[in-house]
């Protein structure tokens, strides 16, 4: 061990790796926030760049232009605005395929490098890189797959064995746990999974057919089931209510259901370490198929705003406000419109202890984030990357305890059937500019079973003459100024 050390630091050295020296006020700073904080929720979100969501903020470096899906996101631009706003971040991931590795693990392996370009270009393999293999659920052992969905062939050679071809391996050698609930899980601490990693497959099969999962708006009352993890380890940590990937599915249901849980947590005072929330409506899609309405890019991003202005709020107002932080990221930019660079996205730490009304326009990255997130909790780093990075000290002050939030409706989602509280506060566009008919037409040959089982650039085009107009030109690719592509 100790020359395998030894010949790593050196190697580290010579790409460029070498972790920052010590920093005191910064040792001092994740000593204090671990001694207030001890319950962290990391809340994945899909797609959107910078300058899409908080390009016309007023402050930061945004080009107003092209905030295309601004006026369907009050809810992001008040935490921009109340919280830290974070105007040099960049996503690591190029898409999801890679992007969900890089924001559970910190770092992606060669298999996924290898086959997601080819994934990408409709030339290659399944979405493996989320748990599946080949759509089989290879975390599980093979007597269990069939168990969690009917329709897999009785065969026993059908990749036999737990080795998922493209999960990462943890610090200390463990197969395939290299990801984050796993390095929690090995430090003793209680995780709970909201749409991590599930069996995504059975979503689109008929609801009669044995596997099939119907669409639930509160699935703990009718008792349905809505998730199947793909881990073995992941199905006692992972609510089987809480739906995962399905653009049919608004996330103001997945809130709910995250709500139910978290208040009888709030009630036994057990409120897990660590909560793993996807909220995946800001990808859009399946507009033909969207219940409540929600049938629209303006309402999925309205959506997806009102879940996470909802989750932010319901935190604020519990018994765990003074020790719960939130995080929040995309996974992948999907080559959006930025004026910088399309992988520039944004991000949030929310909660006590987090500087009010500050601009931090220092560069930070996913692998910044999850290396915040192991100083916050006290985990060790996940791989190389994370260990080299820096961690997001501008973020926080020890002086600024207190934090509150009040969410807002974003008014298109008056359009729809979603059940919306008549007394709180509206903001935003009342009204989106074009129909699901529409949208539908527009992203015709696209598929949105999975994350990204589309043209970027076709999808991203249509995205922006939806919303901006025939006659307005598509942008050019962000650019650094000074700097050539």
């Amino acid at each position: 061990p100790a020359e395998l050390r030894r010949l790593t630091e050196i190697v580290a050295e010579n790409n460029g790796w070498r972790a920052p020296r010590p920093d005191p006020s910064s040792q001092h700073l994740f000593s204090g926030l671990r001694d207030r904080i001890h319950h962290v929720i990391y809340v994945v979100k899909e797609n959107r760049t910078y300058d899409q969501l908080l390009g016309n903020l007023g402050k930061g470096n945004g080009d107003p232009s092209l905030a295309i899906l601004a006026p369907y996101s009050p809810n992001h631009q008040k935490i921009a605005r109340e919280f830290v706003l974070l105007d040099n971040f960049f996503d690591s991931g190029e898409v999801s395929g890679d992007g969900w590795q890089w924001s559970t693990a910190a770092r992606t392996t060669e298999t996924t490098e290898k086959t997601v370009p080819l994934h990408y270009a409709h030339r290659g393999p399944t979405y493996d890189w989320e748990g599946s293999n080949r759509n089989v659920p290879v975390g599980l052992p093979s007597e269990e797959r069939r168990e969690a969905n009917p329709l897999l062939p009785r065969d026993p050679n059908l990749l036999p064995g737990p080795a998922d071809a493209a999960a990462p391996d943890g610090g200390s050698g463990e197969a395939g746990a290299g990801f984050l609930w796993d390095a929690a899980l090995r430090r003793g601490l209680s995780v709970r999974n909201y749409g991590f990693f599930g069996d995504l497959t059975r979503y689109f099969l008929p609801p009669a057919l044995p596997g099939g999962v119907a669409l639930a708006r509160l699935p703990f009352s009718a008792h349905r089931r809505q998730f199947y993890p793909v881990q073995q380890r992941l199905i006692p940590l992972s609510d089987p209510f809480y739906r995962g990937f399905d653009m049919r599915y608004p996330d103001y249901w997945r809130f709910r259901e995250w709500q139910r849980e978290f208040e009888a947590f709030c009630r036994n005072s057990s409120l897990p370490t660590l909560e793993l929330v996807r909220l995946p409506h800001d990808h859009f899609g399946s507009f033909g198929k969207a219940i409540d309405g929600v049938n629209t890019v303006e309402t999925q991003m309205a959506d997806n705003d009102y879940a996470l202005g909802l989750l932010v709020e319901t935190v604020a107002k519990s018994r765990y406000r003074n020790d719960t932080l939130i995080l929040v990221l995309e996974d992948d930019a999907q080559d959006g419109v930025d004026h910088v660079d399309a992988h520039r996205s944004v991000a949030f730490v929310i909660g006590p202890y987090v500087r009010k009304r500050g601009v931090v326009s220092s560069r930070f990255t996913t692998v910044s984030l999850l290396r915040t997130l192991e100083e916050l909790l006290g985990l060790p780093p996940l791989g190389l990357f994370d260990a080299a990075a820096r961690p997001m000290e501008e973020v926080f002050s020890l002086t600024e305890a207190q934090w509150d939030y009040q969410a807002v409706v974003p008014a298109v989602l008056r359009t729809t059937s979603l059940p919306l509280p008549g007394s709180v506060p509206v903001a935003g566009a009342s009204r989106g500019r074009r129909s699901a008919a529409y949208w539908q037409r527009a992203m015709a040959g696209e598929r949105f079973e999975r994350e990204d089982r589309l043209h970027p650039e076709r999808f991203n085009r249509a995205l922006w003459t939806g919303l901006q107009g025939e006659g307005v030109p598509y942008p050019a690719a962000g650019r650094r100024e000074g700097v050539e592509p």
